[in-house]
């Protein structure tokens, strides 16, 4: 903070109370203006931020007694108070569901807890809305969960302002909160909290209809720049896809818009599995005419015969990622492999990438690099669907669509999707 900066602070708060408050949300001071204190960020777009002093003083305070934010999802928490705080994301709210929440009866019991809001609304008459309070309470009253506006260490100051005015304060979001029993360690704190939240939200969704989920954090993924190449020729078609390849390659860029970067893959790949039977038997016929043509094939010598009986069984026995390293091996240019990981992805594919339960991509390994990118783009693959509990795929969890491993997928993403433009293009 500079000198002409510290000038500039507001009288309610020190130079070493700006600086705590810097540190937490990742902030730079900037000035003071009347009532507002007004940062600069880099994350997750560079802006400014206007925190109204009052809410300053009140972000100071949790920090002061503790809080600090979640590392998994969008939140705080404070092990002081065994309080933590989740941002969520929820379905739009309207005048249905304002009468299910009238409707719904609360299971609350007595508690020691504060709350800033009562059930079953609050209402926002500076900017005309309405915001549910949901709350319930364990039966011995030491454990409360609700939906209600944020606190002020969740208060979004990252959303547009509906008017274009540097005075107006931040709006309110609806966050859900965990009242535990007191002094909590952080770790208990951090898994307690996650496991009533998911709960609770999945209770709320089954049995309210009322969705809402947990907000991954994602301000400190890496930013990656698409390995694509583009071309500024429009030109008539000349490529058929049927209906269903077509479909399936078109979805991808819906999911990206709500982050489901696991459903992007799988549409991708589903695009290869497609293909999967016509190549492999094509794959089948070619080996058995390279055994007919063989110039000591003789139909008459059971040994020539059972040459064929034998390609045809293996070829019948293939798994299915044998069978997905065929369909590389037959259909991708390997030029076009060599060409997209001469690109620096950050060490996305390297043995320190940021997916676990995947072989990493070795350049300079003796296996080639189809054979590579095809374990690869099957395992992970595995690691999406299957979600049960299976001795088979104990070495790794699952791929959950929300995760911070998913947030990182992009250069997975474009490289099996370059894997389905390739095929699609050498089966036309």
């Amino acid at each position: 903070m500079s000198e002409a900066s510290k000038d500039n602070l507001p009288t309610s708060l020190d130079v070493e109370q700006i600086r705590k408050i810097e540190q937490a949300f990742n902030f730079k001071f900037w000035k003071a203006i009347e009532n507002f204190i007004v940062f600069h960020s880099d994350e997750p777009l560079k802006r400014e931020i206007k925190m109204p002093a009052d809410i300053a003083i009140e972000v100071h305070q949790a920090l002061d007694c503790g809080a600090e934010r979640m590392t998994e999802h969008v939140g705080w928490i404070n092990p002081s108070k065994g309080f933590a705080e989740f941002e969520i994301n929820q379905s739009r709210f309207n005048f249905a569901r304002t009468r299910l929440i009238e409707q719904i009866k609360l299971d609350r019991h007595p508690c020691l807890h504060t709350h800033a809001y009562e059930p079953p609304f609050w209402e926002d008459e500076e900017r005309d809305l309405i915001h549910p309070i949901i709350r319930v309470t364990s039966s011995d009253g030491s454990t409360c969960i609700e939906i209600s506006p944020n606190s002020a260490l969740c208060t979004p100051f990252f959303l547009r302002q509906i008017q274009d005015d540097e005075r107006e304060r931040p709006r309110t979001q609806e966050t859900l909160k965990v009242h535990l029993g007191g002094v909590t360690g952080k770790e208990d704190l951090i898994r307690r909290s996650r496991e009533l939240a998911q709960s609770f939200l999945f209770e709320l969704d089954a049995r309210n209809g009322l969705t809402y989920s947990l907000r991954p954090r994602r301000d400190i993924l890496p930013q990656r720049r698409r390995a694509r190449d583009f071309s500024y020729t429009v030109r008539f078609p000349k490529t058929p896809v049927p209906d269903n390849v077509a479909m399936l390659f078109s979805t991808p860029g819906d999911f990206a818009t709500r982050g489901n970067r696991t459903l992007s893959y799988l549409s991708y790949y589903q695009i290869l599995e497609y293909y999967l039977p016509a190549v492999h038997r094509r794959e089948t016929l070619r080996k058995v005419r390279r055994i007919l043509r063989s110039l000591d094939f003789d139909e008459e010598k059971d040994s020539s015969v059972l040459q064929i009986l034998n390609s045809v069984e293996r070829s019948r026995g293939a798994s299915e990622g044998d069978q997905l390293r065929t369909l590389l091996e037959e259909c991708v240019q390997g030029g076009k492999l060599q060409e997209f990981f001469s690109i620096d992805h950050g060490g996305h594919f390297s043995n320190k990438g940021p997916i676990s339960g995947v072989p990493a991509i070795n350049l300079k390994s003796g296996e080639s690099l189809t054979s590579q990118v095809a374990k690869r783009v099957y395992m992970l693959r595995n690691r999406i669907v299957h979600a049960k509990d299976d001795i088979r795929y104990a070495e790794s969890k699952v791929l959950l669509p929300l995760s911070r491993e998913a947030m990182t997928l992009s250069p997975d993403i474009e490289l099996v999707r370059l894997l389905a433009i390739e095929v699609i293009s050498d089966n036309r």
